[in-house]
């Protein structure tokens, strides 16, 4: 009985190695290949292409006036120094060696210039002030002696406020200045790809929003760097798909107003 027994169990062992030896010859021939479950995962996984972006990541946008504004009906006000900077700034002063407004031609100081040597506006000053346009850019630069709020000591110092002559009623896009930035960035990240940080260059572009809410007058000023950027920026600037609303004077009548577009490296 226990022969029987061996024998049997040598018998079904024959057969199932010759089972497991036929389903692999199979598997050779029809050239599958098993996996573990973690392997068909990675397999299977999707790969995710890199979001389109410049190799600099600090590349800047930004559209309004070029310097710091003042409204014209203040600068009309103007009398002394006091009125451009702050009080606390003022109070530190104890006396002026002079004070100049100088036009600017663009970042560029022009002759157009007028100088006297106290902290109060002269006449002639004034004059120049209250002669100037929407748009125009100008620089107070006053030298002086201050009071050290530290030290208490007195100190040789100068300010220079650079400034943009602006209506009381700036001009607005219709998709606000956060819509007009989003727009300008989705429509050139394409372009910005091919940045490099030590290549970039701070680059302005002017245009003017004329009293019918339209562009004109797109001029560059400096380049990035890329000339095909440059190239992007401008037709952007001059294919916006919302209108602007045109500045107005205190009179509520529309003007002109030219705004700048900076792009690029982040300059001064």
């Amino acid at each position: 009985m226990k022969k029987s027994i061996i024998i049997f169990s040598a018998v079904i062992a024959t057969l199932s190695l010759l089972a497991f030896g036929f389903m692999n010859s199979k598997d050779s021939e029809t050239g599958r290949v098993e996996t573990s479950g973690i392997e068909n995962v990675a397999l299977n996984k999707q790969v995710v292409e890199p979001s389109i972006g410049p190799n600099f990541p600090d590349f800047f946008y930004d559209v309004g006036s070029r310097f710091n504004v003042i409204k014209k009906g203040d600068l009309d006000k103007a009398t002394s120094f006091s009125d451009f900077i702050g009080e606390a700034h003022v109070n530190r002063i104890v006396s002026y060696k002079s004070l100049s407004v100088i036009i600017l031609d663009g970042d560029k100081q022009t002759d157009k210039k007028e100088t006297g040597n106290d902290g109060t506006l002269t006449a002639a000053q004034v004059k120049l002030l209250q002669s100037l346009a929407y748009s125009t850019n100008l620089l107070i630069r006053a030298d002086y002696r201050e009071k050290n709020i530290e030290t208490g000591q007195i100190e040789d110092s100068y300010w220079t406020p650079y400034l943009t002559i602006v209506p009381e009623t700036q001009a607005v896009y219709a998709g606000g200045k956060k819509g007009l930035i989003t727009y300008l960035k989705e429509n050139s990240k394409k372009n910005i790809v091919i940045v490099q940080e030590d290549k970039l260059r701070p680059a302005n572009l002017f245009f003017t929003v004329t009293k019918k809410g339209v562009i004109e007058n797109v001029k560059l000023d400096g380049t990035s760097g890329y000339p095909s950027i440059d190239k992007t920026m401008i037709e952007l600037i001059k294919t916006l798909p919302e209108a602007w609303e045109p500045a107005r004077n205190s009179n509520g009548e529309l003007v002109n107003q030219e705004l700048v577009f900076s792009f690029g490296n982040r300059g001064c």
